[in-house]
């Protein structure tokens, strides 16, 4: 984030203003839902009303982070109509965020008098932060959801084959295959399986009572493309629930537990703004917030931000030619 002049007094553009910020101390999944279709339907006035830009105003927590992905979806898709600014700030003024839009970035964080906006840095690994490598429990269970995915799989053979990991406990609405099953104990691993839907928290608990977890995976996700315009909160709520419903039951359930890992599959839909997935970039934006979450509380979190992958069963195997088309626009290419 870099710091950028502050708007003068009386820049205020035309422009239409959106304030959705969640209530203090309020239940996160029931706030993303509420904030992602208060802005949805904001989006959409706006797309079929007048011609002028809308300043979408959210603050910065785990809810905020699902409406700032589905913002910078419409952004993608419809440039120079929305601006988004991120800020914790409840006196802001209409007139102080309508002034946001002279200043020609459609994404600006303020704090005080502070606005700064996103910048592309080139870095290398010695600019990274040197982190201990935690101790993975040898008689500990590690936890994969969306166990039935291809991404699963690649996932399961990588930990057995090289993180030794013996003991793999996979959950999914469906049966992962017995292909996999079978190549993971011919390597040594004991393996168990469970249906489940991970955001339904009762279930969930009841799996993970009494098991012995060192690491969690979270890869479950799901799928319901659109342009923003044709979205609806069920459609959000389809691709949340997998993914952010999911995340923070496992997070619920497993902060009390002395984890040496949390990592969960995010996109960088979710980064980047994909044209076409706005329901899917609020998902996994609020996963990496949940990251960052976790992060205060001193708990590991590790949120990683995948291109699509090219695999022909798991969730891109529905993509058409035409979503290709539109993906491969974007400058993505597939990761084998």
């Amino acid at each position: 984030w870099t710091q950028i002049p502050t708007p003068g007094p009386g820049d205020a553009a035309d422009v239409a203003v959106c304030t959705a910020l969640p209530e203090p101390d309020g239940d996160p999944l029931a706030q993303t839902r509420t904030l992602t279709a208060q802005v949805l339907h904001s989006i959409q006035a706006s797309l079929a009303g007048e011609d002028r830009p809308l300043v979408v105003h959210t603050g910065t927590g785990l809810a905020s982070a699902a409406v700032s992905g589905l913002v910078r979806s419409a952004q993608s898709e419809h440039p120079d109509r929305f601006i988004l600014v991120e800020s914790d700030d409840e006196t802001l003024t209409p007139d102080q965020l309508a002034a946001t839009a002279g200043l020609d970035e459609p994404w600006l964080r303020i704090t005080g008098s502070c606005y700064e906006v996103p910048r592309l840095t080139k870095t290398t690994t010695t600019a990274a932060t040197a982190v201990s490598e935690p101790v993975w429990d040898p008689d500990g269970t590690v936890l994969i959801t969306g166990g039935s995915g291809a991404l699963a799989g690649i996932l399961a053979r990588h930990l057995v084959t090289e993180r030794s990991v013996r003991h793999l406990l996979l959950i999914s609405r469906s049966a992962p295959s017995t292909t996999l099953i079978d190549e993971l104990r011919e390597l040594g691993a004991h393996i168990e399986t469970a249906a489940c839907d991970v955001s339904h928290r009762a279930a969930l608990a009841e799996i993970l009572d009494g098991v012995n977890l060192t690491a969690v995976f979270h890869t479950a996700g799901a799928l319901d493309d659109g342009v923003v315009e044709s979205l609806t909160p069920q459609r959000l709520d389809t691709v949340l629930r997998p993914k952010a419903d999911g995340a923070w039951y496992l997070h619920e359930l497993t902060r009390d537990r002395d984890l040496a890992a949390f990592v969960m599959y995010s996109s960088a839909a979710g980064v980047m703004g994909a044209a076409g997935q706005g329901n899917y970039a609020a998902a996994n934006a609020f996963l990496d917030a949940l990251a960052e979450h976790r992060h205060a509380d001193g708990l590991p979190a590790l949120s990683l931000a995948w291109g699509m992958w090219d695999d022909t069963d798991g969730m891109t195997a529905s993509l058409s030619d035409t979503d290709h088309r539109r993906i491969r626009r974007s400058g993505q290419r597939a990761i084998t």
